[in-house]
């Protein structure tokens, strides 16, 4: 579809996950589907909306990343980019809502199967998988492998990504709070909490915010790493909005004000 819009000059910002995995075996091996051309899928730029800045001229087609890759390379970024983690050590544990299995109907989102009931699912095979792993090991410039583990919660919407990753420095909870809140200073949309508090998905719901809080076991030398969206927006369009907005040289936050329901 999104060929003819580009021929006319038309920016496309594609939110499914047809252009994120650049290697197209992996990503039929995953998605069990025909990937897209070669040459399609070079052009096509990722854009986790606080890393890009684009040509406006030359770029054509924007990958919106998945909700889980959001969430997690948001809070692993700072920490890989500075070389301060041992890379065979990531786990991801991943919690989300309902919508994030998406609207088709199956036994394991009926209400009596979701309600008061919590459950992993595709460990080891969920499509986000490699794509944490393909952005991660561009940050790091080398091949990056992580445990990930998604589980399926009764709410909603929202994500909630908690990672463990070994420091390969000495960081105390204070010094790697410091690293992480200087890293996003001037990003309105990443809120890097408080010491000793941590984020839950309603202080996101409805909002494009990602918070993040952070805490190191000094004994273990681990970073614990506790991120949240709400996938259907930070996660979703309104990422889509902010890399319109970064496109176009619009002020980031336009259209994105709207604050969290909470309670």
């Amino acid at each position: 579809m999104y060929p003819p819009l580009v021929e006319k000059g038309i920016h496309v910002i594609d939110l499914s996950g047809a252009f994120r995995i650049k290697n197209r075996e992996i990503y039929e091996a995953y998605y069990k589907e025909t990937a897209a051309a070669q040459d399609d899928l070079n052009h096509a730029i990722y854009s986790i909306s606080e890393w890009q800045s684009f040509d406006n001229n030359g770029t054509k087609l924007i990958s919106n990343p998945g909700c889980f890759p959001t969430a997690t390379l948001l809070a692993l970024h700072p920490l890989i980019s500075e070389k301060i983690v041992d890379l065979s050590s990531i786990i991801i544990d991943a919690k989300t809502g309902v919508s994030g299995a998406g609207r088709s109907l199956s036994q394991r989102v009926h209400f009596s199967e979701m309600n008061e009931n919590l459950s992993a699912y595709a460990i080891g095979n969920h499509k986000h998988k490699p794509e944490i792993e393909q952005y991660l090991s561009i940050i790091a410039g080398q091949d990056v492998s992580v445990i990930f583990t998604p589980h399926l919660v009764p709410m909603t919407r929202g994500i909630l990504s908690t990672i463990y990753v070994k420091l390969s420095s000495e960081y105390t909870t204070e010094s790697l709070h410091k690293l992480m809140t200087s890293y996003y200073a001037n990003q309105p949309f990443v809120r890097i909490r408080d010491i000793g508090t941590f984020p839950t998905t309603k202080e996101v719901l409805g909002s494009n915010y990602c918070d993040i809080g952070i805490y190191v076991d000094e004994t273990t030398q681990t970073a614990i790493l506790v991120s949240v969206i709400d996938n259907l927006v930070k996660g979703a369009s309104g990422q889509a909005i902010q890399n319109l907005n970064i496109l176009y040289d619009f002020e980031v936050t336009t259209g994105l004000n709207q604050s969290p329901v909470y309670p």
